[in-house]
């Protein structure tokens, strides 16, 4: 359907005769996500619209509160195949907009985690973000595929990771148009190609030591490696 011309009324009866989801309720709010998204009268791109918008819009319809919206528009992203919605800000800024009418061939759905698996998980990982080394209570930790579903990471235990919520923000901001291999993707395999962390204490340490010798902490720093695989040889 070309956007230029595209009509809303025949575009969201399509696209909601053919979701992936079975299952009436969700079905019901992807419908009223995708209404708010592009409102009557509107063009496309649609009105960039705050999540705190879409929640009432659900929980009017529901006659009660409603806390899974960012999951079902989630699901509208991944499985349903709606990649033009999009997302900006986090947390009380969060908003949307629908920048495409293109719908993506849909995938198979999300399976829910048994607790046993998602312990087994969160041992291997020591109960910390694989990213940032955080543990609960401080953050809570969200389950991530390591390879998104949507660039063929399936379900097996290898490809899950714990991920902070802020973390699992930003590897969500960094996949959108990342033409890199998600097997080299520090978001994805921090263990391997994470930026090489370096204590606070060491960095003042480096610091101290290169003013007193007149010299950048950078260069210092290159001096102390050489030194050490020099010795090595």
């Amino acid at each position: 359907m070309n956007e230029m011309g595209a009509n809303r009324e025949q575009w969201i009866t399509e696209a909601c005769a053919g979701f992936a989801s079975t299952k009436p309720a969700n079905i019901n709010y992807y419908r009223l996500i995708l209404e708010t998204l592009w409102p009557p009268g509107h063009s496309i791109p649609g009105p960039v619209v705050p999540l705190s918008h879409l929640r009432q819009v659900i929980n009017n319809f529901r006659g009660e509160p409603y806390a899974d919206t960012p999951r079902r528009i989630r699901e509208l992203q991944g499985e349903e195949g709606f990649l033009g919605i999009v997302r900006f800000g986090s947390g009380s800024k969060t908003r949307y907009q629908l920048l495409s009418i293109e719908i993506s061939p849909k995938r198979e759905q999300r399976i829910k985690l048994s607790e046993a698996f998602w312990q087994k998980i969160l041992l291997k990982y020591q109960d910390r973000c694989a990213v940032c080394g955080r543990q609960p209570p401080l953050v809570r930790l969200d389950r991530d595929h390591k390879i998104p579903r949507l660039r063929g990471g399936g379900n097996e235990e290898d490809n899950w990771q714990p991920l902070c919520a802020e973390c699992n923000n930003f590897k969500s901001t960094a996949c959108r148009g990342c033409q890199l291999e998600c097997t080299h993707c520090p978001w994805a395999f921090p263990e391997t190609f994470a930026p090489i962390k370096i204590s606070a204490s060491d960095i003042q340490r480096i610091k101290a030591l290169a003013i007193q010798q007149g010299m950048s902490s950078e260069a210092l720093l290159r001096q102390i490696i050489e030194s050490y695989f020099n010795s090595k040889t």
